[in-house]
């Protein structure tokens, strides 16, 4: 005890010595202390540039998330059953944001096009670019409701400056065409992003605690896309139940050949829940085309879950949870595989 508390007494006037000499030698040489916080100051500097660097690649992230909202479309629509008429009326485009080089003394204009079986185009006239463009033209095709009401109203903005090219579009479902007109609003993507959403998909679900279950039935498939060869082509929708990260269960549909751009299937599947931790399941929904010489191909997808990206399927699944065996039916856009 007592050679410990020597040797413990020594280091700490060893400690206070070199503490001493080296306050001595800081006082006696300022120079190395204002060299120290010049270090300081430069650390600090060189931090704050860095910060700025970061802000800057923030600002400039974001103004690249901004970039893709190029503007909406304001369209109305009316169906008149006793003429078998559909009108479509194009308002106009609203805060409409194109690349600095397409805008520069631009014109644009709308290629629009009816999805049905035997595809419709038609023109809108040419307008000189500004954020909010008025066009307030309408056009009037003779089609049946049944046949519209399975398709979609594709918008296709061009500019015509030095040559004529797509730069956005958008696609309006023509499921709720009826004779009462109605406005919508519209957005625009960069082109070749929503080809994929034209089919629609309509499910059912519902939660039955009493088996520890989920059903799901498989409606409709409507707006399929026709074939791009003379071979025949079928349909087939496929079901997964992913739980704690892991697929669980696989179901799918028998294949069907469309008509009229629709497939309709009303096949049930059931799903055991391995645990009521609502959160950590979801639904995956996959359509497929196949040919008869051809593999599958996945055309697009709706996942089923309350982190689902698609409003409608979170809406659909949260009603499907809060009220148990209640059946909930709604339609949605595929989303890429």
């Amino acid at each position: 005890m007592l050679k410990h508390r020597n040797s413990s007494s020594q280091g700490a006037g060893w400690t206070q010595q070199r503490l001493s000499s080296s306050m001595f030698d800081l006082s006696s040489s300022p120079q190395c202390h204002m060299q120290r916080i010049d270090s300081t100051s430069s650390t600090f500097s060189n931090t704050s540039s860095v910060l700025s660097s970061m802000e800057s690649s923030l600002d400039s992230i974001n103004m690249s998330e901004d970039e893709h909202e190029l503007g909406k479309v304001w369209v109305r629509l009316s169906y008149q059953e006793d003429v078998e008429q559909v009108w479509i009326t194009l308002v106009q485009c609203s805060d409409l944001h194109l690349h600095p080089d397409e805008a520069e003394q631009q014109k644009i204009g709308f290629k629009a096009i009816l999805t049905i079986p035997k595809p419709v185009q038609f023109k809108s006239s040419v307008k000189e670019y500004c954020q909010d463009v008025s066009f307030m033209e309408t056009f009037v095709f003779a089609l049946r409701l049944q046949q519209l009401q399975c398709a979609a109203l594709v918008l296709r903005l061009q500019t015509h400056e030095p040559r004529k090219r797509t730069v956005a579009e958008c696609v309006l479902s023509l499921r709720q065409l009826g004779p009462q007109e109605t406005e919508h609003c519209v957005h625009l993507q960069p082109a070749g992003r929503s080809s994929v959403s034209h089919t629609e998909l309509q499910l059912s679900t519902c939660f039955q605690p009493v088996n520890g279950r989920i059903q799901v039935k498989v409606l409709t498939a409507q707006n399929l896309p026709p074939s791009s060869s003379p071979l025949s082509q079928s349909f087939f929708i496929s079901v997964e139940m992913h739980q704690l990260g892991q697929v669980v269960l696989r179901r799918k549909t028998q294949a069907l050949k469309a008509s009229g751009g629709q497939c309709r299937w009303g096949e049930t599947f059931h799903f055991l829940l391995a645990s009521f931790q609502h959160a950590a399941c979801w639904l995956s929904v996959r359509l497929y085309s196949r040919s008869s010489v051809r593999r599958k191909q996945c055309l697009g997808q709706v996942q089923l879950g309350f982190h689902s990206p698609a409003p409608q399927a979170v809406e659909q699944w949260e009603d499907t949870m809060a009220h148990p065996e209640k059946v909930v039916s709604a339609w949605h856009s595929l989303s890429p595989c």
